[in-house]
């Protein structure tokens, strides 16, 4: 069965070269395969070849300047992307890993939440207070902007030593925002910096695509390939006149 198998393949592709050399070479049986007519064949497939190697030739140096254009624009839109994204990243920093939580007030590291309403540590001032005559605790929370937020802690549930002990841990965690921050906005400069010039950083891009323009202008003028395409239609001529019928 295998051998069989083998047979129609081998006859299919006898048959497929039969007809492509049929067409490749028209007018016959015999200009397409008889030994008196090879040297006419060889004059057209040389000339067929001649314009092969060179459109061949001119696609790969074309192709090979256009790439390196892509490179470059690649290269500049990943340093321009990555700049922005760390950019990005210092200027809205994450809240960081939680440190503690007491009734309303959950304390991250740069930011706390009350009442489900985030403010951030960096510029916030801590103040303590509390109402002997009613056991309760108070926490005031300051922004730079000016607004303050309260959270009030009743002594039954929540002593006035835990209450004091959150109020100095949020106190050292917004010094610490505050230092992260003084050390993020010198960070921020840097890449800022970096982020413009890696928006005027064209230059590479600039030289690829005038080479490319270069090489486009230079196979657009190069007479060769012409050359060859009028020796190509020449060698057709030839075989029409030889065999009445025009090859492709």
């Amino acid at each position: 069965m295998i051998a069989i198998w083998w047979v129609v393949v081998v006859m299919a592709l006898g048959a497929w070269w039969t007809v492509w050399r049929l067409v490749r070479y028209p007018g016959g049986w015999a200009y397409a395969f008889r030994e008196e007519h090879r040297e006419a064949r060889k004059a057209l497939e040389d000339a067929r070849g001649a314009v092969r190697e060179l459109r061949r030739s001119a696609r790969r140096e074309k192709w090979q300047a256009l790439a390196e254009v892509r490179r470059a624009e690649w290269a500049y839109r990943s340093r321009v992307r990555q700049a922005e994204s760390e950019l990005e990243r210092l200027r809205t920093p994450h809240r960081g890993a939680q440190i503690e939580q007491l009734g309303q007030i959950i304390l991250y590291e740069r930011t706390v939440f009350i009442s489900d309403d985030e403010v951030p540590l960096a510029g916030l001032h801590v103040r303590f207070e509390l109402a002997r005559s009613t056991y309760v605790s108070y926490v005031y929370l300051a922004q730079p902007d000016g607004r303050e937020r309260m959270e009030r802690y009743d002594g039954k549930e929540f002593p006035e030593d835990a209450v004091r002990r959150f109020s100095v841990q949020i106190q050292n965690a917004a010094v610490a925002a505050n230092q992260l921050q003084e050390r993020g906005a010198d960070k921020i400069r840097a890449l800022e910096a970096e982020l413009r010039e890696a928006r005027e950083a064209t230059e590479p891009i600039e030289v690829a695509q005038e080479r490319l323009e270069k090489t486009r202008a230079r196979h657009d003028a190069d007479l060769t390939l012409p050359q060859a395409r009028a020796a190509l239609d020449d060698a057709r001529n030839v075989w029409q006149g030889l065999t009445g019928r025009r090859p492709l």
